[in-house]
């Protein structure tokens, strides 16, 4: 039998079992593993991950250790100068010991929240004479909080309600809207203009008719759009986890295959003993994630909390 090299960063605990492939290959199972990831290795596992040249993922270190950052190259939203430049995403952190299946799904995670941000500063919304874009991320949250905005209550059609919308300089126009037995309805919309990153025709679903429910449920629909175009185009080593292609079912076989209790694949004097060192280093690698708190009147009243619920950190 072949194993299956580990790759950078990783290392099986004292004894871990190994577990038979289909293929007739073995491998360690990654929770049988430690990790003790630096930036060459992080460097080294993102190399594998192919998405979107327009979106490079980015590896870097700082005081607070190792963090993926996502940067997204394209014109300004905001400035008529319509030349390429590149923006940063937030930094999303990889702790040492983060098993290398969770620093990919970090950089997946990434893209999805990257592109999301990115849309929801190119929708726009066109009313009295204005352009705004409600659904962006800059706004000044606590200010909302304090004014407490209510819910506009002029009437409006559904196709009124559609028109007002663009994303960049697509319009949206209404071409269907069917009522639900549960009260739901069903919106579909065509766009006047071709482009890549959403669809000639899109059909979403709204509670109901009122203005700020079929606007947030568009917003909603282009987002899945952008969220599915990641799942599908996301690779690892060629490999597309996320995309629906992927049957559940063989996803589930292969769990069944790689977590098998440590006792149906070791004798029980090894088996016993792998099973405390594997104990102990879940026990340290948890201790390691508690936060602590500080002796703030915060800090002290969400241990209070906690304690409530029989809990303490």
């Amino acid at each position: 039998m072949t194993d299956i090299n580990l790759l950078p960063g990783e290392e099986p605990i004292t004894r871990a079992p190994k577990v038979v492939l289909d293929d007739g290959r073995s491998c360690v199972p990654q929770h049988y593993l430690r990790y003790a990831h630096s930036l060459a290795s992080t460097e080294a596992i993102v190399a594998r991950i192919r998405y979107d040249e327009n979106y490079p993922i980015f590896v870097s270190k700082d005081s607070g250790g190792i963090f993926i950052q996502i940067g997204v190259i394209g014109p300004d939203n905001y400035k008529a100068d319509k030349r390429a430049k590149i923006v940063f995403g937030r930094r999303w952190r990889v702790e040492p010991n983060l098993p290398t299946s969770e620093i990919i799904q970090t950089a997946f995670l990434a893209l999805k929240k990257a592109r999301e941000h990115e849309i929801r500063e190119q929708v726009t919304l066109h009313f009295e004479g204005h352009v705004a874009t409600p659904f962006s991320c800059h706004q000044d949250l606590p200010l909302l909080a304090r004014q407490n905005p209510k819910a506009d209550q002029h009437a409006q059609t559904t196709a009124q309600i559609v028109s007002k919308l663009r994303y960049g300089k697509a319009r949206f126009s209404l071409i269907d809207n069917v009522n639900l037995m549960g009260g739901e309805i069903v919106l579909t919309v065509k766009t006047n203009t071709k482009r890549s990153d959403i669809k000639d025709i899109i059909s979403f679903t709204s509670p109901d008719s009122s203005q700020a429910s079929i606007l947030h449920n568009f917003m909603d629909a282009l987002v899945r759009i952008s969220d599915r175009d990641v799942e599908e185009r996301f690779t690892f080593d060629g490999f597309a986890r996320f995309s629906h292609a992927v049957c559940p079912l063989s996803i589930a076989r292969f769990s069944v295959k790689t977590r098998q209790c440590p006792t149906k694949l070791l004798s029980d004097d090894e088996a016993a003993r792998f099973v405390s060192e594997f104990s102990a280093q879940n026990y340290e690698i948890d201790s390691t994630r508690i936060p602590a708190l500080s002796d703030s009147e915060y800090g002290q009243g969400l241990k209070t909390k906690l304690r409530q619920k029989g809990l303490n950190i």
